[in-house]
């Protein structure tokens, strides 16, 4: 089967689950049936430079992708949906919602995740829901390497500023979601100790460099994982915690409207 009969097949729930491939680690009923403890999640994130999906069955992360790619997202991410899902042994018709990062990030990245788990969650009928990719970033942070303190995310924006938001040592937030200068950013964390992550670090540790407290590097993921993005979304699921599934803008668009770009006399003039 070629892999566009086998989306086609996939959204059409003509793919049924192969039970050789089932979870025997799960827990079971006295039946031998497999309990339900908790949602089939399909997480997918392409906010940033890259693109990750992965596949929560019972709590547990079984399948998940990831690569820098700055380019193709849209041509590859259902090439990577595919494979998530043959790697943790279900199918489609199985995924009881779509999780997905909201940004803030790359604009065509945020729309091409978003209107992917869309479409996913139309063809199933399906609850889609929004992770923060900065949340995403801080849930990624160790307990090795978290020791209690707090946490400031701070994700490359392409720009003079960066996208960050700071959280308590329960990875909590601490602020809202800010596109700042780097030593904005630092004013976010509280007094004391504090932990940076993601991949705008470096720019906050020069900032930093004369900074009255401390902060530390770690060795969380710079950016976000889908593994995690699905791991949020299934701790808050049936809940109204997760986000909706719309982009997270903290900034005007890079490329402006046609008739924002020329002079003022090129503009219609309407007369009264």
């Amino acid at each position: 089967m070629s892999f566009t009969d086998y989306i086609k097949k996939m959204l059409t729930g003509q793919l049924r689950h192969n039970p050789h491939s089932a979870d025997r680690t799960a827990p079971q009923t006295s039946s031998g049936a497999i309990e339900k403890t908790g949602p089939t999640l399909l997480a997918i994130d392409t906010a940033s430079t890259s693109l990750s999906t992965a596949v929560l069955v019972n709590g547990e992360v079984k399948s998940e992708l990831y690569e820098d790619m700055e380019r193709g997202q849209a041509e590859n991410l259902m090439r990577f949906i595919a494979k998530s899902l043959d790697q943790a042994g279900i199918t489609f018709d199985e995924v009881d919602g779509v999780a997905v990062t909201v940004g803030p990030g790359a604009f065509t990245g945020m729309r091409i995740g978003l209107a992917t788990a869309r479409a996913l969650g139309l063809a199933r009928k399906i609850p889609v829901v929004g992770v923060s990719s900065l949340e995403a970033v801080a849930y990624g942070v160790s307990e090795r390497d978290q020791q209690g303190r707090n946490i400031l995310v701070a994700l490359d924006s392409k720009r003079n500023e960066i996208f960050a938001q700071a959280f308590d040592g329960k990875k909590r937030p601490l602020s809202a979601p800010e596109c700042v200068a780097p030593r904005q950013a630092l004013m976010m964390a509280p007094p004391g100790d504090t932990l940076l992550a993601g991949d705008a670090t470096p720019r906050l540790l020069t900032a930093a460099a004369h900074a009255p407290d401390a902060f530390y590097d770690c060795t969380a993921p710079g950016l976000p994982r889908a593994g995690n993005v699905a791991r949020i979304a299934a701790a808050r699921w049936g809940t109204d915690e997760n986000l909706p599934p719309v982009p997270m803008y903290l900034r005007a668009p890079d490329a402006r409207r046609i008739e924002d770009q020329g002079p003022a006399k090129n503009k219609p003039v309407h007369e009264e």
